[in-house]
């Protein structure tokens, strides 16, 4: 083995970057056997409380053996004795033992801890590099930041916030996400996020502490910012920058201004932002949910002390009037984009203020003669006014005060969860994925009256603005009532959400009806609100994720407007790309979407798992809602059929689902589809990834795959076939997802992106429940690693999806059926866990032997659960689930399937028109772009036949159908009337309604008959 000191992978812009040394040692060699060699740091003596602390980074080989991350830095001590024992992680800490964990991720850094407890009062002789990797391949990889001392202190749990590091997924970038993530302190669910920024002129990454560092490979401040990103793949909006500068000149060029600072300096938490800069400036901040304090503390000989106000670009303007700072700015992401105003009083009044040096023409700069500088700020999407007035009711205390509401607002979050048994790493990842899964979706309204006679109002993000902004008001319409915004419902509906109704079922309520505000105003739901309308990602999932909450108990304030936004995107063909599902125009009548629209599969099975959702909405609506009570009950049948329509992309010539052309033929053939090909008919994806994308009805899917070992089988074949990065399919480079999937190591389980974080429970219906939990239990242990270096996650921790994974996973839980009030049943990571829900009752889950992942035995309440799924409702009443765990597979749960859709081992059969398609006919051409209008309507079969729906889809304009009936005749000459319909209503254009056919009977020709001449635009008899 060569070792080499110096440098290291990609120099100062490289990962290792984060780090406190330039000097990083290079490994490298041919394995085959174990080989040591030294490195500095002997002679110290082991005191109580030490550990060995290190950082790694294994460089992958072409020959994907992962060679080089069979390494580790381990002791020789005096008396000959060497350093044993497990990583913070438990995993073994030799050379062996951490390669064969799979640890450590190659081409990342790696954080390495190993308790030195036992040693204690040992003498260190040598310190030394080991590999010791099975096989002969070449090794190459990276050893950094060795330490031996004590270890900090831990929290006492007194206080939850303390284990959250609100940097944790920030060591993340577009080529490679470990979350993709900011430091954001805010107030749960808060109006504005704030955060530092190492680069004040960007809307994408603008905290990179690992990246694009000064010539000493330290990061530098450019700024404290108000923020509002949800996503760095979305951008961030309406970003306004607060510098402190003790310069002798108020620099207003972020990268003059930029002062260094390191982690080591950084207080990172929910409630509190502090840094130390390297000038000897103190900056901290506490947040409220309109605005944040901020306290700077300039040293005694600062040249000057200034506090410098800017924005990414030229669209913002400040002004001080005597008495305060204010402001707008209007920059960054467009899709829903408003102006945001600000207002701030500062604790002692500036000695000047102007334009900044240098810089930005609109930077503007405060002065000051004193040393300490409190500035309280508010901000508003409404006006300056509105920004004052939010300032008055937030703002009035101390810093400690201040600090101390936003402690307790997040401690009463975190506590929803009390891990007992859990390990340092554990808790900080318990209690960090609560604080992500918290941040949002995010408030966008506010209070124009009192603290005690709230009077909400909001800038809408989703109607058209009227008129042009102003320095001081928005042209945005402002509405009473409350708005959320900022949720990816593709990311979002898996875990996120099925999280807040579990954790918090009283905030999901007014959460949900905060996007059905959305619906109100511009009539429909944003797929990806950030804030508005955005055309990005497939499915309307907020269909399903709120149907899922209601049918979980969650006390909708307006469930039928919840259903009918959801209702809009599965019966309507939108005009704008923005909203509603694409390809429907011919998907409705199909029964999926054709290849003519890109990522057809993705929005087909998207949308069949959001058409179960409705229909079980629907079934629990009928029985609270009688007027509605007839049309609620065709709507679920129609709807539930229609989630069955998966089967019409399965190709049994290539055991996958695939893209189908507008003729009904499979887009390709066996000899041309690839499964492991990336992009095309999947989003973000692959074939294998998308092979068990029928969560709603697993025992269907698996009756697909010829029944429950079947199923087993081609899981197998996913876990085992390897992910290789290099079919990039339809995308024209290796996007970050196929490389993450590769560092999973788990074969095709792209974990690190959504569309896979159902599959492992599938499992317990190929009668394997065993498989789930061993495979639920390595993610736990093998990918939330790295917290402590700003990773901890996988991939990108899109609004709070990934989090929550992770909880309902370490809970033994998963609520792999969304939109059914029912929960999959994995492994608990914990000894004991007592689950608190705001509003909801108390559950304690233990677990005996939880150092295996095996379960032999689930009591609930004491009595034997014997399938590997739990209802809702038995849950919520529930005082105690009981879990026995064991090292070896037991057969618990393999004899009673759980619940799906298909009862039996058929496959599925989803609705079918009758109807054969008339290209000529705009009525029968199965696309809701034409339309006639029409009085009666006849049509014959090519043989009798018996259907029991039929719909009816409105035209583009016009008046809709209100009243007609349909009758049918076996000669064409008599008739018989099948249903007859009055004051009907179609509330949107273009919408396809389904009715039931009271008594179906066999005939061969058909009449529809309207009292006057009707548009229409398409019809269908259905069976």
């Amino acid at each position: 083995m060569i070792i080499e000191t110096g440098g290291g992978p990609g120099g100062p812009t490289s990962p290792r970057a984060g780090f406190s040394s330039v000097d990083g040692t290079r490994y490298s060699g041919t394995s085959g056997g174990r080989q040591e060699a030294g490195l500095p740091g002997a002679g110290g003596v082991v005191g109580a409380g030490d550990r060995l602390r290190y950082k790694i980074y294994p460089v992958l080989d072409a020959g994907l053996t992962y060679s080089a991350t069979y390494a580790a830095v381990e002791l020789v001590f005096s008396d000959g004795t060497r350093s044993a024992g497990a990583d913070q992680y438990g995993k073994p800490a030799d050379a062996a033992g951490q390669g064969a964990a799979k640890i450590l991720y190659a081409d990342q850094w790696n954080d390495v801890q190993v308790d030195l407890t036992a040693f204690a009062g040992k003498t260190i002789a040598d310190v030394l590099l080991v590999v010791d990797a099975p096989g002969a391949a070449d090794f190459e990889g990276w050893i950094d930041d060795v330490e031996i001392g004590p270890a900090p202190a831990e929290p006492d749990g007194t206080d939850l916030t303390a284990y959250v590091d609100t940097r944790r997924g920030t060591n993340a970038s577009h080529d490679f996400s470990r979350g993709n993530t900011l430091p954001i302190t805010a107030w749960p669910n808060g109006f504005n996020f704030l955060t530092p920024v190492t680069n004040a002129s960007t809307y994408r990454w603008p905290y990179e502490y690992h990246r694009a560092n000064n010539a000493d490979n330290r990061p530098e401040l450019q700024g404290l910012t108000f923020s509002h990103q949800p996503s760095p793949w979305m951008g961030d909006r309406d970003q306004l920058t607060i510098m402190p500068v003790a310069a002798a000149e108020p620099l207003g060029d972020p990268a003059e201004r930029a002062v260094a600072f390191s982690h080591d300096d950084e207080v990172a938490r929910p409630d509190l932002y502090a840094v130390a800069l390297a000038n000897g400036v103190r900056a901290e901040l506490a947040p409220t949910d309109h605005g944040a304090i901020f306290r700077f503390t300039f040293p005694a000989d600062a040249a000057g002390r200034h506090l410098v106000f800017d924005t990414i670009d030229e669209n913002g303007a400040f002004s001080y009037d005597g008495t305060a700072v204010t402001g707008r700015v209007e920059n960054g992401a467009e899709t829903g984009r408003t102006r945001m105003f600000c207002y701030g009083t500062f604790s002692v009044a500036p000695i000047g203020f102007g334009a900044a040096s240098g810089g930005r023409e609109n930077a503007r700069a405060a002065s000051f003669d004193v040393p300490e500088v409190t500035l309280r700020m508010a901000t508003s999407f409404i006006g300056v006014d509105q920004a004052r007035h939010n300032l008055s009711l937030e703002l009035g205390g101390t810093f400690e005060e201040i600090r101390a509401s936003a402690n307790a607002a997040w401690n009463e979050r975190l506590a929803v969860m009390r891990p007992e048994g859990a390990t340092l790493p554990q808790l900080r990842t318990v209690y960090g994925n609560l604080y992500r899964l918290n941040l949002y979706p995010n408030s966008h309204f506010e209070n124009a009256g009192t603290a005690s006679e709230p009077s909400y109002v909001y800038a809408s993000p989703v109607l058209p603005v009227e008129g042009l902004a102003t320095d001081v008001s928005t042209n945005a319409v402002v509405k009473p009532g409350k708005m959320y915004v900022n949720s990816g419902f593709w990311d979002t509906y898996r875990t996120a959400w099925p999280a807040y109704a579990f954790f918090y079922p009283a905030l999901t309520a007014e959460l949900i009806d905060g996007f059905v505000q959305q619906y109100r105003d511009g009539g429909w739901i944003a797929r990806w609100s950030s804030p508005g309308y955005a055309d990005c990602m497939t499915g309307t999932s907020s269909d399903v994720s709120f149907a899922d909450a209601y049918l979980k108990g969650v006390e909708l304030l307006d469930p039928l407007a919840t259903y009918d936004a959801g209702l809009r995107n599965a019966t309507v063909a939108p005009e704008a790309t923005e909203v509603g599902r694409k390809g429907v125009e011919t998907g409705f009548f199909a029964g999926y979407v054709s290849t003519d629209t890109e990522e057809s599969v993705s929005w087909s099975l998207e949308a069949y798992l959001n058409d179960f959702g409705l229909a079980s909405m629907a079934l629990q609506l009928a029985e609270v809602f009688p007027d509605r009570r007839s049309q609620l009950l065709e709507e679920a049948e129609y709807l539930r059929r229609r989630s069955l329509n998966y089967v019409l992309l399965f190709d049994p010539a290539v055991n996958f689902f695939q893209g189908r052309l507008a003729d009904g033929t499979f887009a390709k053939s066996p000899a041309d589809f690839d499964p492991e090909e990336w992009g095309g008919d999947f989003t973000e994806t692959d074939g294998w990834n998308f092979a068990f994308h029928v969560a709603h009805d697993p025992r269907g899917l698996a009756n697909l795959y010829g029944g429950r070992r079947g199923l087993e089988a081609k899981l197998d074949g996913f876990f085992s076939t390897p992910e290789l990065a290099t079919k990039k399919g339809t995308y024209s480079i290796v996007i970050h997802e196929m490389v993450e999937a590769q560092a999973v190591r788990m074969g095709q389980f792209g974990f690190s992106n959504q569309p896979a974080h159902h599959i492992a429970w599938m499992y317990n219906y190929a009668g394997a429940p065993h498989k789930t939990q061993a495979i639920v239990r390595e993610v736990l242990d093998r990918l939330y690693v790295g917290e402590q270096i700003g990773q901890g996650y996988p991939g990108d921790e899109d609004n709070g999806e990934m989090s929550a994974w992770y909880l309902f996973a370490a809970l033994g839980l998963y609520p792999l059926r969304v939109g059914a009030p029912e929960y999959a049943i994995g492994s608990p990571l914990f000894t004991r866990t007592v689950v608190a829900p705001l509003g909801g009752r108390p559950l304690t889950v233990t677990a005996s032997g939880v150092e295996n992942p095996y379960v032999q035995d689930v009591l609930v309440d004491g009595k034997p659960l014997p399938t590997a799924s739990i209802t809702a409702a038995d849950l919520q009443v529930a005082d105690t689930l009981d879990f026995t765990l064991g090292a070896t597979p037991s057969d618990w749960a393999t004899l009673h399937s759980p619940p799906a859709l298909t009862l039996d081992d058929a496959i599925p059969t989803p609705l079918a028109d009758l109807i054969p398609r008339d290209p000529d006919n705009p009525l029968f051409d199965d696309t809701s772009t034409t339309s006639a209008e029409v009085e009666t309507v006849t049509w014959t079969l090519p043989s009798p036949a018996t259907p029991t729906l039929y719909t009816l889809t409105s035209a583009a304009s016009g008046t809709a159908p209100t009243t007609w009936h349909l009758e049918g005749s076996t000669d064409g000459t008599t008739w018989t009337v099948l249903d007859t319909r009055t004051n009907q209503s179609f509330p949107w254009p273009r919408q396809t309604r389904p009715f039931t056919i009271p008594n179906p009977t066999t005939f061969q020709h058909y009449r529809l008959t309207f009292p006057t001449p009707t548009p229409l635009t398409q019809i269908e008899l259905l069976n």
